[in-house]
């Protein structure tokens, strides 16, 4: 389990018919895995599956009908996207949330937030800013032909060119190939991906980690050249399989140019084939929050705008941002919801449970140093329009993902 700091004092007091566990080791096994299928049934973002992660604490409306996972940072509770549950069943959720922060005299602050649940949240009081956007690419309208798709094509040729193939592995349709062969190669190259980083670790909680052994839900697509992994993508369920969310993608530091390109539009072409209607490729944080508009929180939003234009030698956003773009997504607007109020203690919360500022002095002289040099090049970098090129709201299920 990834150890985090957490506020000593225990959330002992608990709604009546209510539910609360520190940790997944204290939750039953029948709630472990009912907290999973809400998590892949009702998660409507890139990020909701990352509930199942093991460094959470639980919260749950009776009857086991909703389930909200949070961190904890003093004396705020961090939750990564919504309620997971039914949309009939999320407004006692967090009713019940709500009394549950009040009597432990804490902050609550749910991160991603989806334009569609915004409204069930400014009905229990939380105020309400924006932080970023996810983006997506519409499956069934895109055919991957054209001029806007050029260079998408040039990464696959490349790579088709020097043998590259994707194969979707499921761990159990050949475990002893799976352990002797996939998962040592696996963690090769996530450890090499990982050594080559600013921070040379993952970057919790805002990002999932790569669990091989317990992938649960989540799929896995590999990159092969001849026997050798040179690549691979982990993709989150959402939506009860309507969406899957290309989060994690790692690969060797001398494979095939392009490969990541290459693999990302490997699984699209997959997904596209199985009928799923939206691939997500998560989010960018920060982007266009700014200037503020009504009921937003002037400090959230000052330093959103903060970071997208003073600290991307830290946290590369705008070259994610570039990089993205090159698959034309549409946008669908995220935000923080936070109550009773933004604090300046909640606020800090938001990033000290994301370890961006734990880096080796040694590793971010070497990254300033390769940032510094490569400056010239960065600045052909896309830069964001004011407003999204194309926008999404409200993500369709279909009959299957409802019934």
């Amino acid at each position: 389990m990834t150890k985090r700091f957490r506020w000593s004092r225990t959330l002992g007091h608990v709604p009546a018919g209510c539910e609360y566990f520190p940790s997944q080791a204290e939750m039953p096994a029948d709630a472990l895995a009912t907290m999973e299928q809400r998590a892949y049934d009702y998660g409507e973002s890139y990020d909701a599956y990352l509930a199942t992660e093991d460094d959470r604490e639980y919260f749950w409306s009776p009857g086991r009908r909703g389930v909200i996972g949070f961190v904890r940072w003093g004396r705020a509770l961090n939750v990564l996207g919504g309620p997971l549950a039914a949309p009939d069943d999320q407004d006692e959720l967090l009713d019940c949330f709500v009394k549950f922060a009040k009597q432990n005299r804490v902050t609550v602050n749910f991160i991603m937030i989806t334009p569609t649940q915004a409204p069930v949240f400014r009905r229990h009081g939380f105020r309400i800013s924006k932080c970023g956007e996810e983006l997506f690419v519409l499956l069934q309208q895109v055919n991957w032909q054209g001029k806007d798709y050029q260079w998408l094509r040039r990464q696959e040729n490349s790579c088709i060119r020097n043998g590259m193939r994707v194969e979707e592995i499921d761990p159990h349709d050949d475990s002893a190939r799976y352990s002797s062969i996939i998962l040592p190669q696996l963690r090769e190259v996530n450890e090499e991906h990982l050594a080559g980083t600013l921070h040379g670790r993952e970057l919790v909680f805002y990002e999932g980690r790569f669990t091989p052994a317990a992938l649960n839900r989540r799929r896995l697509f590999v990159a092969w050249q001849a026997d050798r992994i040179e690549a691979f993508v982990v993709c989150n369920p959402a939506l009860g399989g309507d969406m899957w969310a290309i989060e994690i993608y790692r690969r060797r530091s001398d494979a095939p140019r392009g490969v990541i390109p290459y693999s990302m539009l490997q699984v699209m072409r997959q997904l596209k084939d199985e009928g799923v209607p939206y691939a997500s490729l998560s989010s960018v944080p920060f982007l266009r929050c700014g200037p503020p508009v009504r009921n937003d929180d002037l400090r959230f939003q000052g330093a959103c705008q903060f970071f997208w234009h003073s600290m991307n030698w830290l946290f590369d956003i705008r070259g994610i941002y570039h990089f993205k773009s090159r698959f034309r997504p549409v946008y669908r607007e995220m935000s923080i919801a936070t109550y009773p109020r933004s604090k300046l203690s909640s606020l800090i919360s938001t990033l000290a449970v994301w370890p961006l500022y734990r880096v080796s002095p040694v590793r971010l002289v070497r990254h300033l140093n390769h940032y510094c040099r490569s400056r010239s090049g960065r600045a052909q970098l896309a830069k964001p329009q004011p407003r999204p090129e194309r926008k999404i709201r409200h993500l369709r299920r279909t009959a299957a993902s409802t019934a």
